[in-house]
């Protein structure tokens, strides 16, 4: 238990750099890229019910596990809210050492039912990694609404409880992925990118620029925006903003640009890296993570660092 304990206290340290390296937490409305508000902490511990209403009644330890939630979502290419939500609503966000029956940690996962050791899920990370295992091995889970895939994957008394916190879900991943963050330099990329990672599952509408929805250049402006830099809303314009990059020397951040028409590209996407990139693609589908390597590409811009276009 001492090294588990260790283990825990230096995973924490890590997430916690991790965030005060890319964003500072926001508890204002403002617009995206908006600078100087800090999330503020309280001793509030609500016990029934979605008492938590704001960013500002999260303590320490839960935005910590909300950070480790979130960046967990990241690396594996996952949303994250479904993931959240669920533990807001299981454990407050915070690593319960005692449950109902033998249930444990922050998604109250029980050993007795083949989710791990107690020592595992009370490790955040190994219970929040078995959260998205089971998560994506339900079938459709995408489409479904935050509530049945919660209860997919939980099984839960209360099957609907978990709606009640989606929206404070939906603002938690959004501070934490840079809708409204201080941008350090050199960063820019990285808070692009957390933004667009946190609209992954989202519907594409037409002409839609967020939060609930998003066409391929309303995605690709508001991660822009997350980090406080202008580009132009359209695919086309897009393209004619950003600096052109030969194809092989694209960097993640980079935007690339598909479906030639008369004005210009029909379509764009935000470069991850591997030859992948995060876009919204049509009516049928949901913003996902795809491969760029298609053959109606037409090329790469790197918008960082330009003027505001206006």
């Amino acid at each position: 238990m001492k090294y588990a304990a260790a283990g825990a206290a230096l995973l924490l340290l890590i997430v916690l750099a991790f965030i005060a390296a890319i964003t500072s937490i926001l508890t204002s409305s403002g617009t995206p890229g908006g600078i100087g508000c800090v999330i503020t902490t309280t001793n509030s511990s609500p016990q029934g019910g979605p008492a938590v209403a704001s960013l500002d009644d999260l303590d320490e330890e839960q935005q910590s596990n909300a950070a480790l939630i979130v960046q967990t979502g990241f690396q594996l290419g996952l949303p994250s809210r479904i993931a959240v939500a669920t533990a807001l609503q299981e454990s407050r966000l915070r690593n319960l050492r005692y449950g109902h029956l033998d249930s444990l940690g922050l998604f109250q996962q029980r050993p007795s039912q083949g989710w791990g050791t107690p020592e595992q899920i009370l490790n955040p990370t190994y219970a929040a990694r078995q959260f998205y295992t089971h998560l994506v091995a339900v079938p459709g889970w995408v489409q479904l609404p935050l509530t049945k895939a919660a209860q997919a994957v939980q099984r839960s008394s209360r099957p609907d409880a978990y709606a009640s916190w989606e929206p404070l879900a939906q603002r938690t991943v959004d501070a934490l992925a840079g809708s409204c963050v201080t941008v350090m330099p050199g960063e820019q990329a990285a808070v692009v990118i957390a933004y667009a990672q946190a609209q992954l599952g989202k519907p594409y509408v037409w002409g839609a620029e967020g939060p609930n929805a998003f066409d391929c250049s309303g995605l690709t402006m508001r991660a822009f925006q997350a980090a406080g830099i202008a580009i132009p809303r359209v695919a086309a314009d897009q393209w004619q903003h950003g600096t052109r990059i030969p194809t092989g020397q694209e960097q993640p951040g980079d935007l690339a640009f598909f479906n030639r028409q008369a004005d210009g590209p029909g379509h764009v996407g935000l470069v991850i890296g591997n030859g992948q990139m995060i876009h919204a693609p049509n009516r049928r589908e949901v913003v996902k993570i795809s491969s760029y390597q298609r053959g109606d590409l037409i090329g790469f811009t790197r918008p960082l660092g330009r003027s505001d276009p206006r």
